[in-house]
C-alpha cells in the first residue's frame, strides 16, 4: 500500500467516523422529541381528568384541583421551553427571555416554588440543572419587583 493509499483510507474512515456520530445525534434527538411528546401527551390526558392529575400531584402541601391543573400546565410550559433548549432551536439566552414572559405569572411562580424539591436530584452538569437555575434567580427577581415587567 501507499502512503497516498492509507491517506485516502484515513480520510475515509474519518469521515464515515462523522457520518455514525451524525446518525447517532440524529436518533438521540429523534428519542429525545418522542419522549417529550409522551410527556406532553399524558400532561394533557391528567388537565382533562382530575383522576389522572392526582397521579402527577407530588407537591408537599395541599392544593386543589384547580391549582393542579395550573400546575400541570405550567409544568407544560416549562418542559416545552426544556426541550428547545436541549434540541437547539432556542439557545440559553433566548429561553431565559421566554422564561422572564413566563415568570410574570404567579401562578407559574408558585409552581416553580412548590417543585423546588423535584429538581434537588437533578444532576450538577444537566441541561435542566442549568436552565433551572436561571429561572430561580428570575422566579425571585420577579418575586421582589412584585410583577412589573424587567428585562435584563
Amino acid at each position: 500500500m501507499t502512503v497516498r493509499h492509507l491517506r485516502g483510507e484515513r480520510m475515509l474512515l474519518a469521515h464515515l467516523e462523522r457520518l455514525h456520530e451524525e446518525q447517532r445525534q440524529h436518533y438521540r434527538r429523534t428519542d429525545m422529541t418522542e419522549k417529550h411528546r409522551l410527556q406532553f401527551d399524558l400532561l394533557c390526558k391528567a388537565v382533562q381528568d382530575p383522576d389522572l392529575a392526582t397521579v402527577l400531584n407530588t407537591y408537599e402541601m395541599e392544593i386543589s384541583q384547580t391549582q393542579l391543573k395550573q400546575y400541570l400546565f405550567a409544568n407544560a410550559l416549562y418542559g416545552n421551553l426544556l426541550h428547545a433548549y436541549r434540541m437547539g432551536t432556542v439557545d440559553l439566552e433566548e429561553a431565559l427571555g421566554h422564561m422572564r414572559g413566563i415568570c410574570q405569572s404567579a401562578i407559574f411562580r408558585e409552581y416553580w416554588e412548590a417543585t423546588e424539591h423535584h429538581r434537588e436530584s437533578l444532576p450538577s452538569d444537566s441541561q435542566e440543572r442549568l436552565l433551572a437555575r436561571h429561572v430561580d434567580e428570575i422566579v425571585a427577581r420577579a418575586n421582589d419587583e412584585n410583577d412589573q415587567w424587567w428585562v435584563a
